[in-house]
């Protein structure tokens, strides 16, 4: 008996579909894309206002920000703070000083809120963008 599993799948009909799609997906897409880059805001907002202490100004959490990709087509999720760019990455990454035990040097530990909401997206993320090309190859009729 084999020490494993083997499928074959036809996807002749879904490559066709999608090669009549053309440009027709993208509002599908982008709309996907949209949930998921305004997820990872609320959800790394939400994280580094638990993270930070009460006294906390807010400008770092407002500085968690969806705008629309320079380079070709998409929406980036970014994180930072004018005075302080670096400020963001600090407080994810901590700072050298911070991360070594019997620190008395004022660094800074690790308080991870960026990365691992986009990590939590990446899954749904996926799903999204399948129903949205499904949805747009059903919308055109390239489905039969």
């Amino acid at each position: 008996m084999a020490d494993g599993i083997e499928i074959t799948i036809d996807a002749d009909a879904l490559l066709l579909a999608l090669a009549r799609l053309g440009d027709a997906a993208q509002p599908f897409v982008d709309a996907a894309v949209l949930v998921t880059a305004n997820n990872i805001d609320r959800e790394a907002s939400a994280r580094l206002r638990r993270q930070l202490s009460s006294a906390s100004t807010g400008v770092t959490e407002a500085g968690i920000t969806v705008t629309k990709a320079e380079v070709g087509g998409g929406l980036v999720v970014g994180a930072s703070r004018q005075q302080f760019p670096n400020l963001p990455l600090w407080i994810e990454k901590g700072t050298k000083k911070g991360t070594r035990k019997g620190n008395s040097g004022g660094g800074m530990a690790a308080r991870p809120f960026f990365y691992s909401s986009a990590m939590l997206e990446e899954g749904p993320h996926f799903a999204r963008v399948a129903r949205a090309i499904q949805d747009a190859i059903d919308a055109q009729g390239l489905g039969e």
